[in-house]
């Protein structure tokens, strides 16, 4: 989905919208400013910049219970970087929680993942693609 997004946005500001390397350096050091004092996550490392892309990853410090708890840390991150356009989606990893995102404006977007790993996310992760791959009814 995030693809369609991207295609989307780049039909509607220009080929090269998400693609400036400049622009994903200066968000990468807004990130690692705005991140550093969520309650229950820890910035691993520096956010990574790949190739038109910035993945921040980010240690899970307390047990995730439910989902709501895990959307809840990772849009507490979006809140503080997120700009005027946002789309998110979620994937359950083997030991991490992915959350591929695209934020910007007309003028520059950025393409990432915020990754949620640490032994309490790869728990959550596991128990959720169990619970996916499982029976789907309740007796």
């Amino acid at each position: 989905m995030r693809d369609a997004v991207v295609q989307a946005l780049r039909e509607a500001y220009g080929d090269d919208w998400g693609r400036d390397e400049e622009a994903n350096l200066r968000f990468s050091v807004e990130v690692e400013a705005l991140v550093t004092d969520i309650d229950g996550l820890l910035l691993i490392g520096d956010p990574e910049i790949g190739k038109d892309e910035v993945t921040i990853r980010m240690w899970v410090d307390r047990p995730v219970p439910d989902l709501m708890t895990a959307d809840a840390l990772a849009f507490t991150v979006f809140g503080r970087v997120a700009e005027e356009v946002f789309f998110a989606e979620r994937r359950f990893e083997a030991q991490t929680l992915c959350y591929p995102f695209v934020t910007g404006s007309s003028r520059r977007g950025h393409l990432g993942e915020l990754v949620l790993a640490g032994p309490h996310a790869a728990d959550f992760a596991t128990r959720f693609r169990e619970r996916l791959g499982g029976a789907r009814f309740h007796a």
